[in-house]
């Protein structure tokens, strides 16, 4: 199994995992909760996808794009700080990271390549 089917089962599982915790909330009203957070988490990824890859490929553009966001959202540094109010904006920035390379499906060959990106151009 390859690092990219292996990303596709981990959001997978955190899909049906939200699905469940909705359904619980949720209580009688459960079918039209699960329909509705497929259909959204569906919906999510492919419009993710088409921003970003709409050829299936990352180009070059779009690569810097996303280097500079990995950069601003400590996709790839320690967020520590001593701070603790520092150091959750940064854990609420690389969120957004996390969840960007899981709606891409990115594997590790392509996070390995954005980080090597120069971006000073």
């Amino acid at each position: 199994m390859n690092a990219a089917e292996r990303n596709r089962r981990r959001q997978r599982i955190v899909d049906l995992s939200r699905v469940w915790k909705a359904m619980l909330v949720a209580g009688g009203r459960w079918q039209r909760v699960t329909a509705w957070l497929l259909a959204a988490i569906g919906l999510t990824g492919r419009a993710y996808r088409r921003v970003f890859m709409p050829d299936g490929q990352l180009g070059v553009s779009r690569q810097h794009v996303l280097a500079d966001l990995r950069d601003f959202t400590f996709g790839t540094r320690s967020t520590f700080d001593p701070d603790p109010l520092v150091m959750a904006r940064r854990e609420g920035r690389r969120d957004v990271w996390l969840r960007l390379t899981n709606f891409l499906n990115l594997d590790e060959a392509v996070v390995q390549q954005l980080m090597e990106i120069d971006d000073g151009i």
